[in-house]
């Protein structure tokens, strides 16, 4: 039976995936299923991963923006308590309500470095 290159090319790919969760673990696995001509990541080979965190903020202003300003701020003040640089976050969404002359805004920060 001749197979073509591209079944070739998956059956290395699977291969070399269930290698490296014999050697590596999940990560080195990953990555060599997404990339089947690279080698997989070993030891003195770094795996890049990536952290995120959400935080929460609210607060009030006499307008919608003040508002939505206010609770971001929050929201990044908790996320540099944590550790995280302002440049590292911006705001995913807000949520503003009136009550009375007043507004009322919570404002969600996604990070990631």
């Amino acid at each position: 039976m001749i197979r073509t290159s591209m079944v070739r090319l998956r059956v290395t790919a699977v291969a070399l995936a269930a290698s490296a969760c014999l050697l590596g673990g999940a990560a080195s696995a990953q990555a060599a299923t997404a990339d089947a001509g690279a080698p997989a990541p070993g030891p003195g080979r770094a795996v890049a991963a990536t952290e995120t965190a959400k935080f929460t903020g609210s607060g009030t202003g006499g307008t919608m923006g003040s508002a939505i300003e206010s609770a971001t701020n929050v929201a990044l003040s908790y996320a540099q308590a944590a550790g995280w640089q302002r440049s590292q976050c911006y705001r995913l969404a807000s949520d503003v309500r009136q009550s009375g002359g007043w507004f009322t805004a919570v404002s969600q920060v996604f990070c990631q470095r």
